[in-house]
């Protein structure tokens, strides 16, 4: 993968890889990690005495001390993130999933890495791993909380699902996961004993048992802590809020105790709990490697919170996987192998908790509570401070700096990291596009307000066409319309990468503010669009748009994540909706997608409010794959109140003989009037039907009249 892919997909981690780094490599090295300036930000919960969070403090309360240095306060931020719930309508359980994205309210919920490690997971405990995980998306998650879903496992990075807040999404993500953690170390050396010397090969004594996953364990182990490690890295650059992975294991699997190995010669006396030469110097680089996670979360102020999807966990049950002593064997290698059964689950859970221990997060381990421990994260991600400072007498030598917060009203405890390192990079970094920096960030970020929509249909075979509307804020672009800087401009790139993180398709264009008059009054009152297209294979995808504006400095970007059909596949099928209403011409538009300048009475729109004055035209294409069946269809335009009521309905039929050969379906305009409706909530549903039977194609689009 090239480096310009790996830095815009967040994701696409090579975590199927097996094999340990270059030695003197650190995981997660090929990336360069840069800090602000000396920039520092913490964390601070602070409850009373019965433990509820304090939320009206002052920032003249808190006491920052680094190093016993005092530091001011330069940022305050107090976040009390509610947990919403999906605001569906009021006749479906379900809400209708927007069809529109915006950075209009950025960061206004929790963000979650959720990582499944299928690297410490037996694959005997998938279906309780993924149990505990799809309770976490069902019940931890708000309605406007974003999150990840990593699987660490030898399929592809395609089965990892990237930011959103859909959960079905995410529940398709955690579906894909399977446990592949190798066998206990005990239980191999075991099974080499009896194979050998129960084969009463003489020249072979028990001592001589080696573990035959060695290497393998190793390499699971260095993978892991190298994702977490790129995770934390990647999220560095998200200010202002806490970000939280999310980790499923059953705990790190290698001794890393015995980093000497075997004191006399090469032969342990103890296969199970004494390391070989080379499973030592592999443990001291597993130490290392987690040094550098613990670094790299600190600087990212990101917290693991670990889950162990066990539940409690003892010796006894992995015991009886043991195999028993073979006659001439001493049965001190049974206890020695049970002995080493205790250490592994104590080293296991041990790694649970350090890695929360020390980035702040919290071990949900030894318990079948998930939902108290999903409450707690989730509390720990709803209600805090966000304190900032600047050091800047700091070196960057890369050494850990304690930092104490306090508060000076008496009786309130607070709960914040206890340090932080300092970075050890001193490069300037030359200066970039603006809309290349934010295509890069794993988030949206605001600041240029923007709306994006998709329309897709049949492009040049086998590719799918995707139309993209984007909608810039008039206020952001032109504040005084008579005040518009010469040559002021708007500069536009996107980005649609596939889940391996290779640009499929990208493009940039400019749009000119220095504009007549009137069309500046125009955009200050109702904001400017961009209508434009590509055209990619059928897949998943995420595509990446992101503008900058030149006087005022104002940039923001959006994300959409893509699941594009076949649409020779179904017998039937239809793309996404476009719509135009009558209020939006008054938008001025730049618009080079002739796919839908072709179709629609006028441009495109990806507001979903609407006027009682405005009239909607629904395009879509409807693909009919049983062309050799002669039958018709019927196709239908409804729209339902927030109660159910139908208050408008059309209806068409087409016939098989009326299917265009290049396009193998039929096109489909629908006029939908506002005006005898009343303000409120709608739902938009598009239906085609044949009558061959089989279910029908469905779109939907919720939308507001005012």
């Amino acid at each position: 993968m090239s480096r310009t892919a790996l830095l815009l997909c967040l994701l696409a981690w090579p975590v199927a890889e097996q094999t340990p780094p270059p030695a003197g490599q650190t995981p997660g090295s090929q990336l360069t990690f840069r800090v602000e300036g000396n920039y520092v930000e913490i964390d601070a919960v602070v409850t009373d005495s019965k433990g509820v969070f304090v939320r009206d403090l002052k920032p003249e309360e808190f006491q920052i001390t680094e190093d016993k240095k005092t530091r001011p306060v330069d940022v305050f931020t107090l976040v009390d993130i509610p947990l919403e719930r999906p605001d569906a309508p009021m006749y479906r359980k379900e809400p209708v999933q927007p069809d529109v994205v915006t950075n209009e309210k950025p960061g206004d919920g929790r963000l979650y890495v959720i990582v499944l490690d299928g690297n410490h997971i037996q694959a005997s405990d998938t279906s309780i791993a993924k149990k505990a995980a799809l309770q976490f998306v069902d019940q931890a998650l708000g309605a406007n909380d974003q999150a990840a879903v990593v699987l660490l496992q030898t399929t592809s990075a395609k089965s990892n699902q990237e930011f959103t807040s859909d959960k079905a999404a995410l529940r398709a993500a955690v579906e894909r996961f399977s446990g592949e953690k190798v066998q206990w170390k005990a239980i191999n050396v075991m099974d080499q004993i009896n194979h050998f010397a129960g084969g009463n090969n003489q020249a072979f004594t028990a001592n001589e048992a080696r573990d035959p996953e060695a290497q393998e364990r190793a390499n699971k182990a260095s993978n892991t802590i190298g994702a977490l490690t790129n995770m934390s890295h990647d999220m560095a650059g998200i200010h202002g809020r806490k970000k939280a992975i999310v980790w499923f294991s059953e705990g790190i699997d290698y001794n890393t105790d015995d980093v000497i190995g075997p004191r006399s010669g090469s032969t342990p006396d103890d296969p199970f709990t004494t390391n070989s030469p080379t499973e030592a110097a592999q443990a001291q680089s597993l130490l290392d490697d987690m040094q550098v996670l613990y670094e790299t979360a600190s600087r990212a102020n990101v917290a693991i919170y670990s889950v162990d999807p066990r539940g409690p966990v003892s010796e006894p049950d992995v015991a009886m996987q043991l195999s028993g002593t073979p006659e001439g064997v001493s049965m001190n290698f049974a206890d020695m192998a049970r002995t080493s059964l205790r250490n592994d689950v104590r080293r296991q859970v041990g790694t649970l908790r350090t890695f929360a221990e020390a980035t702040g997060g919290i071990a949900v381990v030894g318990t079948n509570d998930f939902a108290g421990g999903f409450k707690r994260i989730v509390e720990d991600n709803s209600a805090y401070y966000v304190l900032g400072y600047h050091a800047p007498d700091v070196k960057p030598d890369g050494k850990f700096h304690d930092v104490t917060v306090k508060v000076t009203r008496p009786g309130l405890q607070v709960r914040a990291k206890k340090g932080y390192y300092a970075s050890k990079d001193t490069k300037v970094t030359a200066p970039v596009d603006p809309t290349i920096s934010l295509l890069n960030s794993p988030l949206p970020v605001s600041g240029l307000g923007m709306r994006m929509t998709l329309a897709t249909m049949k492009g040049t075979a086998p590719n799918v066409h995707v139309s993209v509307v984007v909608e810039f804020q008039g206020s952001d672009l032109v504040p005084d319309p008579a005040k518009v800087p010469a040559g002021d401009k708007i500069d536009l790139s996107f980005a649609t990468l596939d889940l391996g993180g290779k640009v499929v398709a990208s493009g940039r264009k400019s749009m000119s503010l220095d504009v007549r008059p009137e069309t500046r009054q125009s955009i200050a009152e109702h904001g400017m669009r961009l209508v434009t297209g590509f055209d990619v294979p059928p897949g998943r995808y995420q595509l990446r748009l992101a503008a900058h504006e030149g006087a005022g400095d104002k940039a923001g970007s959006v994300f959409w994540n893509l699941e594009l059909p076949d649409f020779t596949k179904p017998p039937i099928a239809m793309g996404n909706l476009a719509i135009a209403s009558t209020g939006a011409v008054r938008v001025p538009t730049s618009d080079d997608s002739s796919m839908l300048k072709d179709v629609l009475p006028g441009p495109p729109t990806a507001s979903r409010e609407f006027a009682l004055e405005d009239t909607l035209a629904v395009y879509t294409e409807v693909y009919d794959n049983e062309a050799s069946k002669p039958h018709s269809v019927d196709l239908s335009a409804t729209v339902r109140t927030d109660d159910g009521t139908q208050v408008f309905v059309t209806r068409d039929e087409r016939n098989s003989s009326e299917i265009k050969a290049d396009r193998g379906g039929y096109t489909y305009l629908a006029r939908v009037p506002l005006q005898d409706l009343v303000p409120g909530r709608y739902v938009l549903t598009v239906e085609a039907k044949s009558r061959l039977g089989g279910d029908p194609a469905t779109k939907e689009i919720q939308f507001t009249v005012k």
